[in-house]
């Protein structure tokens, strides 16, 4: 399996179907959309994971459903690189090939939510 053509195709999928035509998901919890952003998806395909071939073809394939059924976790204000823009995060928990994954969506000053990130862990100890 090449990882740098499944990269390309995840990056390219996103952008093309969720973020030119500015899909969003609802989620109840937030009363809003998660909406995506090229930053976001750069951030999910750097992040590692094991197994990463199945992050990357979630992103592929799947990634809304994903969403739509993760469970909400919480919410957090702490950030290890403090971005004036973003107010803190949200966390849905997933499974992908088989283990815990999260789904990380930032929440900005302009009161939007964009997934940021898809982490094998919560990096913050404190869910507020």
């Amino acid at each position: 399996m090449d990882l740098n053509l499944l990269r390309r195709v995840a990056r390219e999928r996103v952008k093309v179907d969720l973020v030119a035509t500015e899909i969003g998901i609802y989620r109840k919890e937030l009363d809003a959309e998660i909406k995506f952003n090229m930053s976001g998806v750069k951030e999910c395909i750097n992040q590692p994971f094991d197994p990463y071939p199945d992050k990357i073809l979630l992103l592929i394939e799947g990634l809304e459903d994903a969403l739509r059924g993760a469970r909400y976790v919480g919410f957090t204000s702490h950030q290890n690189h403090p971005k004036q823009h973003v107010i803190g995060y949200h966390f849905f928990e997933t499974e992908i090939g088989g283990k815990t994954a999260y789904f990380n969506i930032q929440f900005t000053v302009q009161n939007r939510y964009f997934l940021y990130s898809i982490t094998e862990s919560i990096r913050w100890e404190t869910l507020e």
